[in-house]
């Protein structure tokens, strides 16, 4: 099985209003959107998402 999973992240909003989406890409190249985040959660995910098991940032 694979699957690809795009992930899509916006923090310019000057309110600090930040989003987060995930997509999922079909057979046909198109892109699903799956779930959306914003706010402090997306920064949370994101944090998650870019740092090395290490704990160092990428």
């Amino acid at each position: 099985m694979v699957d690809s999973i795009l992930v899509s992240v916006d923090f310019s909003n000057k309110n600090n209003t930040g989003v987060l989406i995930v997509g999922r890409k079909r057979m046909n190249q198109s892109v699903e959107i799956i779930n959306a985040f914003q706010g402090e959660e997306a920064m949370e995910l994101y944090k998650k998402l870019i740092m090395k098991k290490d704990g160092d940032k990428k």
